[in-house]
């Protein structure tokens, strides 16, 4: 090796000393932030509910502090046992109750993960969990419906939380002629929940934009000429509604995807409807066969307000009687 060879094989060491010296700076200066094991020590509040049967009986409700930028599946662990599969993504079981998927057995029951309302869009390890989110955690079947977005009942979380930590700015009251005065209510029951609330006359063309939180107020025999409304009713199964308006009378599914009963005068509804995960696309329906069914919806909806929310799918108002959940509690 020539002398030239040699000065410059010596720079190129030194060159590489040099690098791996600041890289080993980097990490003790930075103290690896950006590993699990040493997220800073800030911390954040959630809640973790573990339910069944469509958030109709909860097993376990606990407040937990976990650090910053720890998942769902972290929070998970503190409140419960929790069995994993495919690399740990997977929530096989959760304090002994197993999915039956794949078991042999035929039946169809899992667990669901939905945060602040919505049904997550990943899994419970990658979901990074925000200051004040509402971890649910729900075994139920899914012959009749493998896709539930929305649990109504959480409404008044989602919309001061939203999802991923993108809290609403603002929610929609969208009502039909003839309901501008409930429509005027819900918006008052709201206006402590976000910031802001408007209310608008529903039209034929009228559909909930991404990102916008919508509250749909009305008897359904002056909802239905809405197309999006239309679509709804037409495909109950493909977007997880127990409970839908048709004929005259509401019909509701029970947990298996069985015909569990048709209600008629004086009943109400409140549902979330919508093909998206984790968007605010959904629309919330307050609505009922009559009058009075529409009234009995809006003082349901005051109640889980003044509540601070049941983690169940939908709920039926009728009156003089204590409100359903849907399909839990059908009866």
């Amino acid at each position: 090796m020539t002398e030239r060879a040699k000065a410059a094989s010596g720079r190129w060491a030194r060159l590489a000393g040099t690098a791996v010296v600041a890289v080993a700076l980097f990490f003790l200066v930075r103290g690896c932030a950006f590993m699990p094991w040493n997220r800073g020590g800030r911390e954040v509040e959630a809640r973790v509910t573990v339910t069944r049967d469509f958030g109709t009986h909860i097993l376990k409700d606990q407040g937990v502090r976990l650090e910053e930028g720890g998942s769902a599946m972290e929070a998970l662990r503190k409140v419960a046992q929790v069995e994993t599969a495919y690399g740990g993504g997977f929530i096989q079981g959760i304090d002994g109750l197993r999915s039956l998927y794949g078991d042999g057995t035929g039946e169809e029951v899992d667990w669901f993960f939905y945060v602040n309302g919505h049904m997550a869009d990943v899994g419970a390890d990658a979901y990074i969990v925000r200051e004040g989110d509402w971890l649910v955690f729900d075994y139920h079947p899914w012959g009749y419906s493998m896709f539930t977005p929305f649990l109504a009942g959480c409404l008044p979380r989602a919309l001061r939380a939203g999802y991923g930590g993108e809290a609403p700015e603002r929610a929609v009251v969208v009502h039909t002629p003839g309901a501008a005065e409930q429509a005027e209510e819900v918006a008052d029951v709201l206006g402590g929940v976000v910031p802001a609330c408007e209310t608008l006359l529903l039209e034929e063309g009228w559909a909930p934009r991404a990102g916008e939180y919508a509250v749909v107020v009305g008897v359904w025999k002056e909802m239905e000429g809405n197309a999006y409304l239309q679509a709804i009713r037409s495909g109950a199964s493909r977007l997880g509604l127990y409970a839908y308006f048709e004929g005259g009378g509401l019909e509701l599914v029970g947990p298996g995807g069985e015909a569990a009963g048709r209600l008629a005068a004086g009943a109400g509804l409140l549902e979330a409807t919508g093909p998206r995960l984790g968007d605010g696309r959904s629309a919330f329906l307050v609505c009922g066969l009559d009058g009075e069914g529409l009234q009995e919806a809006v003082e349901a909806l005051r109640e889980l307000v003044e509540e601070g929310g049941r983690p169940v799918l939908a709920l039926v108002a009728l009156a003089g009687d204590e409100r359903m959940a849907v399909p839990g509690e059908v009866r």
